[in-house]
C-alpha cells in the first residue's frame, strides 16, 4: 500500500500530500479486464470454463522467483565465496525454516524479516549485510519447501484451504479445488492482507482467466493473472447474481442481489459509506457486457444524493468501488492526529 503549525505552511502540506497520492482503492483495488475483440473467444459453459483451467494450469510455468517467502518456508543461503575449508566465520550454506513471524536467524546477520519477499530481494538485504564481514559477497537464496495455504471459497467443487507445494496461481488453485461450479458468476475474488494490515484485493474476470491466451499474459493494469498466490490468499468464486463492493465503505465484499437495487441501496448494503474518508465524486460502477467488453460508469453520489441526478440500476456482477479521497485520508490521518495530540497535550498541561 503508497500511504501517504502554520495555517500557509499546513495548506502548502495538503497540496503536496494531494499531488502526491493517488485514491487509495485504486491502488488496492484491481479489476482484471476481458481479451480485447478479435482476439481468442473465451470459453462459455462451465464444462469449457473448467476445462480450460485445467490445460492452462497444466501449462502454468510460475517460477519460485516470483514467489513471496512465507512462515513455515525452508529457504537455502549459500555464499558463494566462502570455500568450505575456510568456513569458520559462517557455514558455507545453511538451511532456515521460516518462523511464523516471517524472520529467520542468520550467522554473522542475525535476524531478518524475510515473509513477503522474492528470493532476489533475500539476496540482495544478504549482500548488503554481508559486506560488513565478507568481500563482495556472492549470495544466493533457494527456497526448498513451500509449507503456505491458501483459502477457496465460493461457487467451486472442492472449497476448503489449499496446501501449496510450490509456487501456485489462481490458476492453479481453481484448478486443485475441481473448478467452478453451475452456479459461478463470471468474477474471480483475490483477498490478501497486506504488510500494513490493510487489505488489497484483485476482481478476476473469469471468461478472460480461462482463456488460454488472456490468463498467461498481464491485463492492462500490469497485474499478472498466473502470478504466484502469497500465504493466507482468500480466492473467492461468487455465485450468479452478486454484485461487489470495495473501498471506502463498512463492509467490502460480494452481496447477492436478491432484487433490483440501486446504487444507493447497494451501498447501505456493504454498511454504507464512510463519510471521513470516501470520494463522493468519483464512484465508479465497472459492468461487463459480453464476454470481450468491459463498461466503467462513473457516477457522483453527491448529485445523487441532492436529487439532480438518476441513482443507477446495480446488475449482476456489477464491481462497484467507493475510491478514498487522498485530501481526506490526509486530514484524518494526520491533520487529525495533530490536532488529537495538541489536545491530550493541552489537557495534560492544564492538570
Amino acid at each position: 500500500m503508497r500511504s501517504d503549525r502554520i495555517t500557509v505552511g499546513l495548506c502548502l502540506l495538503v497540496s503536496v500530500a494531494m499531488g502526491g497520492c493517488g485514491s487509495q482503492v485504486d491502488r488496492n483495488t484491481t479489476l482484471a479486464t476481458p481479451p480485447q475483440a478479435g482476439s481468442q473467444s473465451p470459453p462459455s459453459s462451465v464444462n469449457e470454463i473448467n476445462k480450460a483451467l485445467s490445460l492452462t494450469a497444466a501449462q502454468s510455468t510460475s517460477s519460485t522467483a516470483d514467489y513471496r517467502i512465507g512462515p513455515d518456508d525452508l529457504v537455502q543461503i549459500t555464499i558463494y565465496n566462502i570455500p568450505e575449508q575456510d568456513a569458520r566465520v559462517t557455514p558455507r550454506m545453511i538451511m532456515l525454516r521460516v518462523s511464523q513471524q516471517g524472520k529467520i536467524v542468520i550467522p554473522l546477520v542475525g535476524e531478518l524479516q524475510v515473509k513477503d519477499m522474492t528470493t532476489r530481494e533475500v539476496e540482495g538485504e544478504l549482500r548488503i549485510r554481508y559486506a560488513k564481514y565478507i568481500r563482495t559477497p556472492q549470495v544466493g537464496v533457494m527456497i526448498t519447501e513451500i509449507r503456505q495455504r491458501v483459502s477457496v471459497m465460493g461457487a467451486v467443487q472442492k472449497p476448503g484451504v489449499v496446501e501449496l507445494t510450490g509456487p501456485k496461481s489462481v490458476i492453479d488453485v481453481l484448478a486443485l479445488a475441481g473448478g467452478v461450479t453451475e452456479r459461478a458468476g463470471n468474477q474471480v475474488h483475490v483477498y490478501r492482507q497486506d504488510n500494513q494490515g490493510g487489505r488489497q484485493s484483485i476482481v478476476i474476470d473469469l471468461m478472460l482467466l480461462a482463456n488460454n491466451a488472456g490468463a498467461i499474459g498481464d491485463d492492462k493494469s500490469g497485474v499478472a493473472l498466473n502470478s504466484p498466490l502469497q500465504a493466507g490468499d482468500v480466492v473467492n468464486v461468487p455465485q450468479a447474481g452478486m454484485f461487489f463492493v470495495d473501498g471506502a465503505v463498512g463492509k467490502p465484499g460480494s452481496y447477492p442481489l436478491g432484487r433490483n437495487y440501486t446504487l444507493s441501496q447497494a451501498l447501505a448494503m456493504a454498511g454504507g459509506i464512510n463519510p471521513e474518508l470516501a470520494d463522493y465524486a468519483a464512484v465508479s460502477i465497472n459492468r461487463r457486457h459480453g464476454p470481450n467488453k468491459m463498461e466503467t460508469i462513473a457516477v457522483d453520489l453527491n448529485t445523487v444524493m441532492a436529487g439532480a441526478a438518476n441513482d443507477p440500476q446495480v446488475l449482476p456482477d456489477d464491481v462497484i468501488l467507493v475510491p478514498m479521497s487522498s485530501f481526506k485520508y490526509f486530514v484524518k490521518r494526520f491533520i487529525g492526529t495533530i490536532i488529537s495530540g495538541v489536545s491530550v497535550g493541552s489537557f495534560v498541561g492544564g492538570s
